[in-house]
């Protein structure tokens, strides 16, 4: 059922314009920030721990909040950038500098993980002759694993 569900949210997503897409996380993680009393607290003792002497209650909750709009715009755009093609991403995505990676050599990049990484995994699409690959931890269960997985074959993610 909950297959079912998701399967659903991700072709309802998939059908809106990336700029709504983005929009519509950024309020469906306004609401977790709400509704996840566990993850909240979390955030909050964490971000209290680190800025707890050079910012005010006020400005760690803020920033909490942020944190978790980011995340429901990040998760929303993912999931909608995993469909888009090339020549549609072209006017939300740019990679700069690549003219110094060329031409291409054997390295390793990692990059951080706050974002939407599986963009990442299109890098070959500006850069011919490099490979890219993303790593992700599975989920429990197996037929939502298998739907994350979908999505990022989609986008061009290698899977080892």
């Amino acid at each position: 059922m909950l297959y079912f569900i998701a399967r659903t949210l991700v072709a309802l997503i998939q059908s809106l314009p990336l700029p709504l897409v983005a929009r519509i996380g950024r309020c469906a993680g306004a609401l977790a920030f709400w509704l996840d009393a566990r993850h909240r607290r979390v955030t909050l003792q964490n971000l209290e721990s680190c800025f707890g002497k050079e910012k005010s209650p006020q400005e760690i909750h803020a920033i909490a909040k942020e944190h978790f709009r980011r995340i429901g715009e990040n998760y929303c755009s993912a999931i909608k950038t995993a469909a888009m093609s090339a020549d549609e991403l072209k006017p939300y995505v740019e990679f700069v500098g690549v003219e110094r990676l060329l031409p291409p050599r054997r390295l390793v990049m990692a990059i951080g993980h706050f974002g939407n990484f599986e963009l990442y995994a299109r890098f070959h699409q500006v850069a011919p002759g490099y490979r890219s690959a993303t790593t992700y931890r599975a989920l429990k269960q197996p037929a939502m694993n298998r739907l994350l997985q979908s999505l990022r074959e989609k986008s061009g993610c290698l899977f080892f």
